[in-house]
Parts: structure tokens; sequence; C-alpha cells
């Protein structure tokens, strides 16, 4: 099953989308529209967000149209899919709270992630 995601960066208070210095790293937020959930999970890679590593991410809304929850997953280590990439999984709210892995619609979540341009 093909991946099927569309990025979309939002403008800070200053209409800006690009990624921005905070300490030693840069931030950037973007509206992630998950279409098709794969088993493996929505790979996202750092390029989509104008970044070239991910060290980390956090989900700072969601669409909950289609009673799915929205993860970032993490190894047991607390590692990201990759160095330059991360996974949104996805679980059921239909009361068997099972990781979908079929063709539903994900429905759109907010990310910010920090890293490295």
């Amino acid at each position: 099953m093909a991946l099927a995601y569309t990025v979309t960066l939002l403008a800070d208070h200053k209409g800006v989308t690009l990624p921005k210095a905070v300490g030693d790293e840069y931030v950037v937020d973007a509206l992630i529209d998950v279409t098709s959930i794969v088993a493996t999970g929505s790979i996202i890679p750092a390029s989509a967000l104008g970044l070239s590593s991910v060290h980390c991410v956090s989900i700072t809304g969601c669409d909950n149209a289609n009673a799915v929850l929205p993860l970032v997953e993490i190894s047991a280590t607390g590692a990201y899919e990759s160095a330059t990439s991360f996974a949104l999984m996805f679980t059921a709210l239909d009361g068997t709270n099972a990781s979908l892995s079929n063709d539903a619609n994900g429905g759109s979540v907010r990310v910010r992630v920090w890293g490295n341009l």
C-alpha cells in the first residue's frame, strides 16, 4: 500500500512558514493530512518540513472525526523512525483500541518538530 499524506507548514504570528532557530535547533509547525494509513505507520521525512534531521516531535492537535488517535511512534529506547524521519501510528477508538493498518483516513495531525536545517 502506498503511503499517502500531505504536509502544510503553518505560519507563525509573523506569517513565516520556514523553520526558525530556537536555541541550537530549529522548530517548525506543520499540519499533516494522512489520507492512507499503513501498518508500518505514516513515515514523515524531515525534508518535508524543511529540516535535515528530527530531534523532537510533539502532536499539538488532531482532527478526530474518524475516531482514531494519532501517536508518534518511538522505540523502546525512545528513538524515532530514524534521525531523519518519524512515524505517525493510529489507534482505533472503537472499543478495540487496535492499531490501524487498513486504508482508512487518519485525518489531520498538527505537529511541532525540532531539528536541524
